[in-house]
């Protein structure tokens, strides 16, 4: 995600970009490492087979399962090597000192009280923002990174993989959390994958670091709904709900999203879309390190539909009632990678909930200006939600807001 961040209707398939394609910005911890002379210390060489040495992930050339697209890009419990940033190398194999940009998130603050005040778990409220984070903020940003357990309803959704005969989690779009067995996405991220290999995580935000304060959590899939009405070509009705195997564990940092009653319309409201997709499109874009988010407008559909008209969609063009747009604003928008992630809105009458009022879908380009980004209206789709929801025994409390 970007400052853009929208989905273009042609780059809604699963994106696995080969690290010798894109760069992927580096912690600054392993800037210095990336500089340093290559010198076999004892107190970081672990167990390397003869002629190996430890050095950083993304010094060795060998490293093929590492880059974008790979959400765990974390080392395995049994990494050889000390140090969790590093891995057994042969000499051959390394990669010389490179110049890698330091991202923005520079350091962090934190508060005087460690304590997290962790909510009362068993009466949550839904769609409360950590605007401030969870016990330390980030200084010196420039990229729209949120903050550590801002949206502690955002997922990601994976797919798991086997590749040298390991299993990977490949992320595939966002989503987010609804109930504590049940995740929101869009349609076209999960059609036609079988439920037993797909995953979600919650509680994640920076992707290449266990140095997290509270955990991330894994569920599997146990079953797939999509909405009956779906169309894969115009992408109408593109909802869908994951019901998991296993309830997440409520913490400050993983907690429900609120949904909007029926057909409530939020015109003119600034909102906020979150998500780890590319910085743009094409092979040179990154996927996000960091969580990101962006701050847009929701545009009524009269004006969105006729600016759509102008793009190459013609003038024919028809809004089907299950979009609304955002956005519309040069250089801030969702993009590819972005596809299931939440669109929300503040409350009326509360300074710290949120509405979930879109799902990020489709759109033209990414950032251009004038054109706005298309989301699932998720107002239009919650009875939907709300049928499929009490078919199989759960009810509707855990995203209904209620004033306390």
């Amino acid at each position: 995600m970007w400052k853009p961040f929208v989905l273009t209707v042609v780059l809604l398939r699963i994106i696995l970009i080969d690290a010798s394609e894109v760069s992927t910005p580096t912690p600054p911890v392993a800037v210095a490492a990336l500089n340093r002379p290559i010198v076999a210390d004892p107190k970081t060489q672990g167990n390397c087979q003869r002629g190996q040495i430890c050095v950083l992930k993304l010094r060795c050339s060998n490293a093929s399962t590492a880059g974008s697209g790979l959400l765990d890009v974390r080392f395995q419990d049994d990494n050889p090597c000390r140090d969790r940033q590093m891995q057994c190398c042969y000499e051959n194999d390394i990669i010389g000192p490179t110049v890698v940009p330091l991202p923005h998130v520079l350091s962090y603050t934190t508060p005087r009280s460690p304590r997290l005040d962790l909510p009362d778990v068993k009466q949550p409220v839904c769609g409360q923002r950590n605007s401030d984070g969870i016990r330390f903020r980030i200084i010196g940003y420039e990229s729209n990174e949120a903050e550590y357990g801002e949206f502690p309803w955002m997922i990601a959704v994976m797919m798991q993989e086997k590749a040298f005969s390991q299993l990977f989690n490949v992320y595939i779009s966002g989503g987010s959390l609804i109930h504590p067995k049940v995740v929101l996405t869009c349609a076209h991220c999960v059609q036609n994958r079988p439920p037993g290999q797909l995953k979600v995580r919650a509680g994640e935000w920076d992707t290449q670091s266990k140095n997290e304060i509270l955990p991330h959590q894994d569920r599997l899939v146990a079953e797939i709904s999509i909405h009956r009405e779906y169309f894969i070509v115009g992408l109408y009705n593109d909802i869908a709900l994951l019901f998991l195997e296993v309830p997440f564990n409520l913490d400050k940092g993983i907690q429900a999203v609120c949904l909007p009653p029926p057909e409530l319309t939020f015109d003119e409201q600034r909102c906020l879309v979150s998500g780890w997709g590319k910085n743009g499109i094409g092979s040179r874009s990154d996927y996000q390190i960091i969580l990101k988010k962006i701050d847009i407008p929701v545009v009524p559909r009269e004006r969105c539909e006729s600016l759509l008209r102008k793009t190459r969609l013609g003038t024919r063009f028809q809004l089907h009632e299950s979009f609304i747009c955002a956005g519309g604003e040069k250089g801030q928008d969702a993009c590819e990678g972005d596809g299931g992630s939440p669109l929300v809105c503040p409350i009326e009458g509360s300074i710290k909930h949120y509405y979930q009022v879109g799902i990020v879908a489709w759109g033209i380009g990414c950032g251009l200006g004038k054109t706005p980004g298309v989301y699932v209206n998720v107002a239009h789709l919650r009875n939907w939600i709300d049928q499929e929801m009490s078919g199989r025994g759960l009810d509707g409390e855990s995203y209904s807001f209620s004033k306390l």
